[in-house]
């Protein structure tokens, strides 16, 4: 069994796949979604860090619950999601215009900074069967590995990547974190968005051996049959 990490980055999407047991880890960038998954092939359960299932209105549930769980020191890494009918904008005044509309709500620059990137995964699992992906959060994963608690330090400080690592490095070979790090530049792919897709493959190796927990635990599905939950 094969199962797969992705995370977004500068240069598409960073992938990290492994076996069951976190072996044989290899990776690789695409430049977009649908690469990265015909790359993986056959591969069993494949975590994403980005919404999955969109309301038409409204917050999700999961995104609230996934904040409470992270409070109070990693809540603000949870972004709220975007509704379905701002998709495929590319305006960001625009974009706030109709989900004012809708909502009375504007969105978050963080949002908008990543919609193009929901709107492609979106748009692949309505065209492709979708019940082998899993939307993960990162910071949920890293809180994970250490029994429920949030990270102490933001991702981005040294101190923050010092203590993402020292976590991965509990499950994952040291010489594949560092070759993974260095492997790309950072203007293509962050530190970050290296570790954060191995977090993301760690909460998968659970869902692959049903110890996966989401929440909500019962989701609601969006209008185009997508679950909204957040697994970790």
């Amino acid at each position: 069994m094969r199962i797969a990490g992705i995370d977004g980055c500068k240069a598409g999407w960073f992938v990290v796949s492994a076996n069951a047991a976190l072996d044989d880890v290899m990776y690789f960038v695409a430049e977009n979604f649908a690469d990265a998954i015909e790359r993986l092939g056959h591969t069993t359960f494949v975590g994403v860090d980005i919404p999955i299932g969109v309301p038409d209105a409204g917050p999700r549930e999961c995104d609230s619950l996934a904040r409470r769980l992270l409070s109070p020191r990693r809540a603000s890494s949870v972004f709220p999601a975007p509704i379905r009918p701002i998709l495929g904008m590319r305006d960001y005044i625009a974009a706030c215009d109709l989900r004012e509309s809708i909502d009375g709500k504007r969105i978050s620059v963080q949002t908008f900074n990543i919609l193009g990137k929901i709107d492609e995964v979106d748009r692949y699992l309505r065209r492709n069967s979708n019940a082998r992906f899993f939307e993960v959060h990162p910071e949920l994963a890293f809180a994970a590995l250490d029994n429920g608690e949030p990270m102490m330090h933001a991702k981005r400080s040294r101190e923050g990547r010092g203590e993402r690592l020292a976590h991965l490095e509990m499950i994952f070979d040291g010489e594949d974190l560092a070759a993974a790090s260095s492997a790309y530049p950072g203007s293509q792919v962050a530190k970050d968005d290296v570790f954060d897709a191995f977090a993301v493959l760690a909460t998968v190796a659970r869902i692959a051996v049903g110890h996966g927990q989401r929440v909500p635990e019962r989701p609601a599905h969006d209008s185009a049959g997508l679950d909204m939950a957040i697994w970790f």
